[in-house]
């Protein structure tokens, strides 16, 4: 009856139907519903009631794992998860949705695990082969992570994504020859993927050709003006030419579109310096060592002992 009519018919139903003592599988459909017209505070309302009537509805705890964590409670998505995968063990959609969570919120063993158990019991799922490659990447498995890129596009070879993703994997394991080829593909599959030309221009600057670095990384600003590090790796480019006007007006695109970059800060600096700006280059240098200094601190206390730990 739901699949035949209108999502708004079916919603109707849905809603004379909880009205009525529904039951869980009426609110789950509702909630689910709910949820893909992005009425997030009402679906939660409908799926949770779902889980208090039945708390083994397959796909509930999903569905409200993906609505919470999108409203920013990624410890309550992940422990919404955990207990479907308790429930469910051998459920690659289950397996998948964990090791996806887990990857975001950089548990990366975890991710590994379950994404690795979800291709084992779904080999042919694309979503959660794509997954895996992420979380060998994180891992700094890059060969296990080409591999996997490579069986995917060779069951989709005009995937533009599957491409970029190859390429930038090759670039990370120094292997420029064969990044291009495949970052190349990319931008001739997908014009629009500005993050293809952003990486084949970091690779030219790397080949020290500033002026094919120049032309690609301005074509990434074009196309995405906030695109902070574009925005540095231009004024970088600038600066290596000696157009240090150029790079001072890049570099401040760049702090204005990420202010807690402390490369951009840096580099910004470092141009004002040249372009004898000195109170300007004095500034930006102290807010960079200032970022560098909060960064050293955070990572610090993320890898202190949980009982050496105290708050301010």
């Amino acid at each position: 009856m739901y699949q035949s009519g209108s999502v708004n018919g079916a919603r109707n139903v849905l809603l004379s139907a909880v009205r009525s003592h529904g039951s869980a599988l009426d609110y789950s459909l509702l909630g689910s519903i709910e949820f893909q017209q992005e009425h997030l505070a009402e679906a939660g309302k409908y799926l949770e009631r779902a889980l208090a009537l039945d708390p083994g509805l397959p796909g509930t705890r999903l569905t409200l794992a993906r609505l919470i964590n999108l409203q920013g409670n990624t410890e309550g998505a992940l422990a919404l998860l955990l207990e479907a995968k308790k429930r469910r063990p051998d459920d690659p959609g289950v397996l998948y949705a964990v090791g996806a969570l887990c990857l975001q919120m950089d548990l990366i063993k975890d991710a590994n695990a379950n994404l690795a158990k979800a291709v084992q019991l779904e080999p042919d799922n694309p979503q959660a082969r794509y997954s895996l490659a992420s979380a060998r990447i994180a891992d700094h498995d890059l060969p296990s992570a080409i591999q996997i890129y490579e069986g995917l596009l060779k069951a989709d070879p005009a995937n533009p994504q599957f491409s970029y993703a190859l390429g930038t994997t090759y670039f990370l394991a120094n292997q420029n020859d064969r990044a291009k080829t495949w970052l190349e593909k990319s931008v001739a599959l997908a014009p629009e993927q500005v993050e293809s030309y952003y990486y084949l221009g970091l690779i030219a600057q790397q080949e020290s050709d500033v002026t094919k670095s120049i032309e690609l990384f301005t074509t990434v600003v074009s196309r995405q003006p906030d695109h902070w590090r574009a925005h540095v790796a231009l004024g970088m480019a600038y600066r290596s030419d000696g157009r240090l006007p150029d790079a001072k007006r890049e570099l401040e695109k760049a702090v204005e579109a990420d202010p807690a970059s402390q490369k951009a800060h840096y580099q910004l600096g470092l141009v004002l310096t040249s372009l004898k700006e000195t109170e300007r280059a004095r500034a930006e240098l102290a807010t960079a060592s200032r970022l560098r200094a909060e960064s050293d601190d955070k990572v610090k206390w993320e890898l202190a002992p949980a009982n050496s730990r105290k708050e301010n």
